[in-house]
């Protein structure tokens, strides 16, 4: 669910018969001025997505890790916490998982990167309609590979010419920086 006023959020899932999967992004606003309401809307959704920022401030820690332990006590099954060109932690009971952020060189206007990535990543648990330890690693790196082009422009002038095939390509060369 986009990042809007969590009463907003809270009554358009509740509108949604049976979903199979439940995003929820937010912000600071939010956590600030509607923080009672957002973590209701928590107990109701799949997986929380927030900056590493807005995880300190929701959860009252510092370390990433207690902050998502402490969001995943909340409600959601899964807790992913995006910490920009430092890339990601994922937790989940079954799992924690960390990725750095591919690395480039040529940052041109990081606006939307977040944005992006949560398309990449849903998009692909929406193509493989599976949600495994496989999968959703799977979907954190072709999240991570298409923020990476969103940085590369001016707002969506990289992204809107975005192939598979680049994808695929970029996936090559990060598999080589993060493998050993």
């Amino acid at each position: 669910m986009a990042n809007v006023d969590p009463d907003i959020q809270s009554r358009l899932l509740a509108q949604m018969r049976s979903p199979r999967l439940v995003a929820l992004d937010s912000m600071n606003y939010w956590i600030t001025h509607k923080r009672r309401a957002l973590l209701k809307l928590l107990k109701k959704v799949d997986i929380y997505v927030a900056n590493d920022q807005e995880a300190r401030s929701l959860s009252g820690e510092n370390n990433l890790i207690r902050a998502a332990k402490r969001l995943y006590r909340q409600g959601p099954r899964m807790v992913l916490i995006k910490k920009g060109e430092h890339g990601l932690l994922f937790y989940t009971s079954q799992f924690i998982f960390s990725l750095p952020a591919y690395p480039t060189d040529k940052i041109v206007d990081p606006t939307g990167a977040g944005d992006t990535f949560a398309g990449g990543f849903m998009g692909y648990l929406a193509k493989t309609k599976q949600i495994n330890e496989i999968t959703l690693k799977k979907a954190l790196v072709y999240g991570t590979l298409a923020a990476s082009f969103n940085v590369e422009d001016f707002g969506i002038n990289r992204t809107m010419r975005l192939r598979l095939k680049d994808l695929e390509e970029r996936l090559v060369k990060f598999k080589k920086c993060v493998l050993f």
